[in-house]
């Protein structure tokens, strides 16, 4: 496996010293144009792009309370806890209680996207690689871990303790010769394709000899449940060169999850793609990593495209249409309409201006917390300089009421640079407790909120949120839980 397969940070730059650092950076909000007058993709808007958006822009309702108005909360961060290691503890060989090297058969994966079905709560891991015999590092298939969703509401921890993995139907497992101690094996997602498409047209590397698993890079980025299926947000045709990146976003369905014993999807259609022309992405190519929101009959898409070089922007879906994309809308921050996409042109597509950000995202976790009325956001940022040299690189999050926000600025919640996350944190030559990584080989990536999230008032009209979260770790390849407790206060 890449150093940067399914989303493993790059080491930022650092001092002789060599602890990790990162140059000062405004935390404020990005909406409207990019910072610096740069243009998403193509640059300026010709006269007949103008004439078309005009004809195809849907101005926002008069009646939207969002629009024009200042963000309803001001949020910042009280307190951040680490909680567990999911997978290993002092090191990849070594289990946590959880015990999923001797359960399941594995000893390391990324990413855990979060999705609520009934009573289960699901969490999509990204490459996943196994303790004995199967799947090593390199082949990569994607697992997917269940737990009740009332133990992790009532108590987060339940993920260091009681998490389980789907499983292949062999009993026991391929690797109880070398090792007697290991049960089962973990079960790898599989995608069938649309009827008449090839497999290659969604999964460029697959898993090991099998091209209908999606392998290294080919990854989960957001789920949503609905009518008993998970709609499932997939990151795809994986390029290795110039760099590591995903070129493809596109949707899966999977149906009846609680009823299967095996994670089988089907794809059900394309949705963005990078495509420099831009007569090839049919959302501008802003949409290869998606977190959905289901909200007020829509299904809201936040999207970004090149990894860890993109803003996030905004489309949205009548829910009723998710499965054929009719009726798709893409948001433009700066003129505050809605915008066809089916009519506009490859290059309006291309301009829409962002949400937030103007560069550095990669993969997001978005949840609806519907207590606070407020949506909060939380992703990686990882900001470049001269040459792509990492110069700032964190866990941040915002806020807002609405999807088409206006969002609130950047709360950092962990700063791979801050001396006291690296005295906490960073490992020796193992790593026992809260030390969690190797901070001289990458960071911190792939941070998803759990949908269990509590709200408690307090003094003022402010609400203080309980944010439980996950986020991944390349060295060792792990997935670690946090919590934050984050205090919004209304804003003047």
């Amino acid at each position: 496996m890449l150093p940067l397969a399914c989303g493993a940070p790059s080491q930022m730059d650092g001092p002789a010293g060599g602890t990790l650092a990162s140059a000062s950076t405004s935390e404020g909000s990005s909406t409207g144009s990019l910072d610096g007058g740069t243009a998403i993709a193509t640059g300026t808007t010709t006269a007949a792009d103008a004439t078309t958006a005009t004809a195809t822009a849907t101005a926002t309702d008069d009646t939207d309370p969002t629009v024009g108005e200042p963000s309803e909360w001001e949020p910042s961060l009280l307190e951040r806890s680490f909680l567990c290691k999911l997978v290993s503890d002092t090191e990849l060989s070594d289990p946590t209680e959880n015990a999923l090297h001797t359960r399941f058969n594995l000893t390391g994966t990324d990413l855990g996207v979060p999705v609520a079905a009934d009573d289960t709560l699901y969490l999509l891991f990204g490459d996943s690689v196994g303790y004995r015999v199967i799947w090593p590092f390199g082949e990569d298939p994607d697992a997917v871990g269940r737990i009740p969703l009332a133990a992790v509401q009532a108590d987060p921890t339940a993920l260091c303790r009681e998490l389980e993995l789907y499983v292949t139907p062999d009993v026991p497992s391929v690797a109880a010769g070398v090792d007697p101690a290991i049960e089962r094996d973990f079960a790898g997602a599989y995608m069938l394709p649309p009827p008449g498409e090839s497999i290659g047209a969604y999964i460029a590397d697959g898993a090991g000899p099998f091209p209908n698993m999606p392998g290294t890079f080919e990854v989960p980025t957001g789920a949503l449940a609905s009518d008993g299926a998970l709609w499932l947000f997939y990151a795809g045709l994986v390029e290795f060169s110039p760099r590591t990146r995903a070129t493809l976003g596109y949707l899966a369905r999977w149906d009846e999850p609680g009823a299967q014993a095996l994670p089988n999807y089907r794809v059900v259609r394309a949705i963005d793609r990078l495509d420099p022309s831009g007569e090839g992405a049919p959302l501008g190519g802003h949409f290869v990593q998606i977190a959905p929101v289901a909200l007020d009959g829509f299904v809201y898409l936040l999207g970004t495209g090149d990894y860890r070089h993109s803003p996030v922007s905004l489309a949205r879906i009548p829910e009723a249409a998710l499965e054929s994309g009719a009726g798709t809308e893409l948001w433009d921050a700066a003129s505050a309409t809605w915008l066809d996409a089916a009519s506009a042109t490859p290059r309006q597509r291309q301009a829409i201006a962002p949400v937030f950000e103007s560069e550095g995202v990669g993969e997001l976790g978005v949840q609806w917390v519907p207590e606070a009325e407020v949506l909060v956001a939380l992703y990686q940022r990882e900001l470049h300089g001269e040459a792509g040299r990492i110069v700032d690189n964190r866990i941040v999050l915002r806020t807002a009421r609405h999807p088409t926000g206006p969002w609130s600025d950047a709360v950092t919640v962990i700063d791979m640079a801050d001396p006291a996350v690296l005295a906490e944190h960073c490992c020796g030559d193992t790593c026992p407790g809260a030390q969690i990584l190797h901070c001289l080989v990458a960071g911190l990536y792939g941070a998803y909120l759990l949908p269990a999230i509590d709200v408690e008032p307090v003094a003022g009209g402010s609400v203080e949120l309980q944010l439980p979260f996950v986020v991944s770790t390349w060295d060792p390849y792990n997935v670690v839980l946090f919590t934050a407790r984050v205090r919004l206060d209304p804003n003047p």
